[in-house]
């Protein structure tokens, strides 16, 4: 169910927009109506809406600045106005549409279309990250491909290698996996031990670091491939690794 909240200033334009929306969407619900910009942004603040239908020109200050001042925005908006000039302020602030006055009831189920996919698809991404971190946590993780799902070991992976959007995962078994993300994503889903990014290309598992080549500033791991390291990760890089061989 979507949340939403219905800010305009005549009384009209809100009863319509609220009969529209009970005709066309029947996954919505209007939690609240305000009428100025100030108890706009209170309801925003107190309520944490999906979606903000918000007029323009409503008294009390500027719908705009009120988006900038609640940055970042957890929230989508759709612009229902009679005003065509502030389209292009609009979509700087990432609204999800703009919508003219009178309001075209096939415009607004689209609009809310796009809204309802923008909220599966982070409830998606969240529901995938969650069982990434809890699969790390019994020292596995998901590695999804074009074709499948796999729940690969931790101890498993001797590294991750960046290239652009994608990341290809080396694994001790002979089977290495293509990916379609980035790098820094992966860097912020594994545990700080046993992966440490050495390079902006490479995620290296440390139980699998067979030598570390000094002179070059490289690592050779396990399965013989030599691995870069940073001048900027070299000295933080070799204090973990005093660290970690102490245990």
């Amino acid at each position: 169910m979507i949340k939403a909240i219905i800010a305009d200033d005549e009384q009209d334009a809100v009863n319509y927009l609220k009969k529209s929306l009970k005709e066309c969407c029947s996954n919505l619900e209007i939690i609240a109506t305000a009428q100025n910009v100030k108890e706009t942004e209170n309801l925003i603040l107190s309520l944490h809406p999906d979606l903000v239908l918000l007029d323009i020109n409503m008294p009390g200050g500027s719908d705009f600045e009120m988006l900038d001042r609640l940055k970042p925005i957890t929230f989508e908006v759709i612009f229902v106005t009679a005003y065509n000039q502030y389209a292009i302020q609009a979509l700087k602030r990432n609204a999800i549409d703009y919508l003219l006055k009178p309001i075209n009831i096939n415009e607004l189920k689209e609009a809310i279309s796009k809204v309802e996919i923008k909220k599966t698809e982070a409830l998606n991404k969240k529901n995938i990250e969650e069982l990434i971190r809890e699969l790390t946590k019994q020292n596995k993780i998901a590695i999804t491909t074009f074709e499948r799902t796999i729940y690969l070991k931790i101890s498993d992976i001797i590294r991750f290698e960046g290239d652009g959007n994608y990341v290809r995962i080396i694994t001790t078994t002979g089977e290495n996996y293509l990916v379609s993300k980035k790098i820094k994503d992966y860097q912020e889903l594994l545990p700080n031990y046993p992966f440490y990014r050495v390079h902006n290309s490479y995620i290296i598992n440390v139980d699998h670091i067979k030598s570390i080549l000094n002179k070059d500033s490289a690592i050779i791991m396990s399965d013989n491939t030599v691995i870069p390291v940073s001048r900027k990760k070299r000295e933080e890089f070799l204090e973990l690794m005093a660290s970690y061989c102490k245990y």
